[in-house]
């Protein structure tokens, strides 16, 4: 299936890199990117008073976007990092408004604009941006300053320091559409769809302005819809909200779903006296996700999905999230049999959410409040309310985005683990976050994920219910029975286990489910309540949390930081398929295809549209002698078996069989004879299990034993040369500079082993 799957692949990330060129919301003005080399200075023992004066030409120098612990002078540093560089505004930019935004710099920062304090920002994942207009010096260089504090530290994932996202000097005319929020609902009763646009309007003039929005919608078969048009005045110096109102009929429209993520493009343009002043472009997804008593429905079909929780982690990126990462990580995910979960702890990058719109993942966001004794579980809290705030802003026009939660594993700091509950000033705060969320989405799911639902103090009062549209709960161990308990305590209202696992799965390429957890996925499946389950994780990540390997990679996940596949990989592929199984059985005059489709309650379960089956034949050389595909009918969860009766005019010893998605992912395979499988590397030396370039460097991943502690590279152009040398105590990640365009050979040892084998670095 290898030639099949190349070409579904490329054919998927080449459509999503088209879909993700633009940015989240393009906007027609201006705009000068300051990303790229950057000084830089890691200090939290100088006063920003001599950081203001110093001469930063003799600072250290690092690439924005970036986190400065992915490089090995930095790998440990938590405190304050300083970024400064000069910019120069061009000359057409004279009367225009000037801002700068900043996509995301972890977790506390401060700006200083040619010696002034800007503001500050708090808040590791979201945008924020200071207009500069007044501040910005025309016709020669502008010194800008930030402040990046990394001491802020939530959970288990590494808390990656820097600025993480883009940069951006934004010029526009003194009306600017700050942004548009649609949403698009079907009334499926009715027949109709309801859209509503709401636009936020900027006026820096000094004068009223009467302007004229134009909204045009454009279809996935790229045809226009009637526009529609806006009057409205905004008074000097204003930013008001204006909203715009419509209804098409449901039969004219194309539903957005995660196994047909139809997309709709939005282009408004702002005037004053036919004069254009601006214009937004979003694209968005017309779907309705909605909790009805104990179960999901995703456009009006009740469905039960699964997923996987994902670390936006990597040893060579930190969580800068470059693209092609993302588009194999997600792709990876839904091949995997994922769909929908609360997808991790914190915002998610707005490429990951453009990506997830464009292949069909939903996902629930998440502000970091985290753990027992978290510091920002506090009523009507600010800060949470900004963070809350920051994120649906910014994401509301994506359609993978289905709900909002407040947070994760909130309880009590003190006492026993059986006696944990919220304290009343946690349970207050997630009602009082919830009812912030409403005010500024109403058509999306709210939640909070708990693990105190389950014990014996859990009850109304101390564990938030009433407000909530469903119930998430985290498990590692017993989830059956402690769903029940749960559900018990808390009835009429669907329950996602929104993280779940058994101990962790291990760092070695033959790691492996434990038969408990196997056991617990397939008992879950018996209760009509439980409408899914997101493993912990996707991938290894980072960390220094308590009970992390030397490595300092977490192993949680079926594939390791670096992404290579663990034995648990294939092993939830079987688990989260959409057909309970797939089998093909062959001799000499014929082959016979099985597909089960899985029963009604059952996890997953959902009516299969646009599936088919591809099957490959192989002679006794072992040699592709024909490749078919049979398109599949409508499945739904209860269906009787269905079986494929072929000849074998091939004379055929093997088949291999694959069932695609409407996306053209492989989501199950099978074969008429076990696969042999590759044999797994065992060294008592470390092995070299990553290497790859970035930045005119090349980084290496290797394994780690309790008893390494300091490691010697040997590196060179061929097997042969190995002629430089460098000794270093990082523990599972290293970075060695090298030129692009040069071959690369390396090997290790650590101060109790003998060398590994040589390593090429693979183009």
């Amino acid at each position: 299936m290898k030639n099949f799957a190349s070409i579904a692949l490329f054919t998927i990330v080449f459509l999503g890199s088209c879909s993700t060129k633009k940015t989240e919301t393009a906007q027609e003005n201006e705009t000068l990117s300051l990303n790229g080399e950057w000084h830089f200075l890691a200090s939290s023992e100088e006063s920003e008073e001599q950081i203001l004066a110093t001469d930063y030409t003799k600072w250290d120098t690092l690439t924005v976007p970036g986190n400065w612990d992915v490089e090995n002078r930095y790998a440990h540093f938590k405190g304050k990092g300083y970024y400064q560089r000069n910019f120069t505004i061009p000359e057409n930019w004279q009367k225009k408004q000037i801002r700068i935004k900043f996509d995301a710099v972890y977790e506390t920062s401060k700006v200083w604009l040619n010696g002034k304090l800007l503001g500050e920002h708090e808040g590791g994942y979201t945008p924020f941006e200071f207009n500069i207009t007044d501040q910005i010096q025309p016709r020669k260089p502008n010194t800008l300053l930030v402040m990046a504090d990394n001491t802020f530290r939530r959970g288990a994932w590494w808390a990656w320091g820097g600025i993480s996202r883009d940069v951006s000097l934004l010029a526009n005319n003194n009306v600017r559409l700050v942004w548009q929020h649609i949403s698009a609902v079907p009334n499926f009763d009715k027949g109709l769809v309801d859209f509503t646009i709401s636009y936020t309007i900027e006026n820096n003039s000094a004068e009223t302005q009467n302007l004229t929005i134009n909204a045009q919608v454009i279809g996935p078969d790229n045809k226009s819809w009637q526009p529609k048009t806006l009057e409205t005045i905004v008074e000097p110096n204003e930013t008001t909200e204006k909203v715009l109102t419509f209804q098409k009929e449901l039969k004219d429209v194309e539903l957005w779903h995660f196994d047909r993520p139809n997309l709709y493009t939005l282009n408004s343009t702002i005037a004053s006296n036919s004069q254009g002043l601006d214009s937004v472009s979003d694209k968005f997804g017309i779907r309705k996700m909605e909790a009805i008593g104990e179960e999901l429905y995703l456009n009006n079909e009740a469905v039960r999905l699964n997923g996987f929780n994902r670390v936006h982690d990597h040893r060579l990126y930190g969580n800068t999230e470059p693209l092609e990462l993302i588009q194999n990580d997600i792709l990876d995910i839904k091949a995997l049999g994922g769909n929908f979960s609360r997808i991790m702890h914190a915002p998610a990058s707005k490429n990951l959410l453009q990506f997830c719109d464009s292949i069909g993942y939903m996902l629930i966001e998440e502000i970091p409040v985290w753990g027992r004794g978290a510091p920002n579980a506090i009523p009507d809290n600010p800060r949470t309310k900004k963070w809350l705030k920051e994120m649906i802003t910014r994401d509301f026009n994506h359609a993978s985005v289905v709900g909002w939660s407040m947070g994760n594993e909130i309880g009590n700091p003190d006492g026993e683990w059986q006696d944990m509950t919220m304290t009343p000033g946690q349970y207050e705060y997630v009602n009082d976050m919830v009812d912030h969320v409403a005010t500024l989405d109403s058509t999306r799911l709210k939640t909070v994920v708990s693990f105190t639902s389950h014990l014996p103090l859990a009850k109304r009062g101390n564990e938030p219910y009433e407000k909530l549209d469903f119930l998430c709960m985290n498990s590692y161990g017993e989830t059956y029975e402690k769903v029940g308990r749960a559900h018990a305590k808390f009835p009429g209202k669907p329950i996602f286990i929104s993280e779940m696992g058994d101990k962790q799965i291990g760092l070695t390429p033959d790691a492996e489910f434990s038969d408990r957890l196997i056991d617990q996925l397939n008992k879950l499946r018996t209760l009509p309540y439980v409408v899914g389950s997101s493993l912990w994780t996707y991938n290894d990540y980072r960390s220094d949390y308590k009970a992390t390997p030397p490595s300092e990679n977490r192993a949680w996940g079926v594939v390791d930081v670096w992404r290579n596949k663990k034995k648990a990989y294939k092993q939830i592929q079987d688990i989260y398929a959409p057909v309970q199984s797939l089998d093909a059985t062959m001799d000499k005059n014929g082959i016979t295809i099985t597909l089960r489709p899985r029963n009604k309650q059952d996890i997953p379960a959902y009516i299969m549209e646009g599936y088919a089956l591809v099957y490959e034949l192989f002679n006794d050389q072992d040699q592709s002698i024909s490749k078919k595909r049979i398109e599949l009918p409508i499945i739904k969860p209860g269906d009787d078996a269905l079986k494929f009766n072929l000849k074998n005019e091939y004379n055929a010893t093997r088949i291999d069989i694959g069932l695609w998605s409407p996306m053209q992912i492989e989501v199950k395979t099978a074969s008429s004879e076990e696969l042999k499988k590759l044999p797994v590397e065992t060294s008592n030396s470390p092995i070299i299990e990553f290497l790859g370039r970035t930045n005119e460097s090349v980084g290496i991943g290797y394994t780690v034993s309790e008893k390494d502690s300091i490691f010697t590279f040997k590196y060179g152009n061929s097997k042969e040369n190995l002629t430089k040398e460098i000794t270093s105590n990082l523990k599972g990640a290293i970075k060695i500079k090298w030129p692009a365009t040069e071959p690369f050979f390396v090997k290790l040892k650590s101060d109790v082993t003998d060398w590994s084998t040589t390593k090429q670095l693979q183009e």
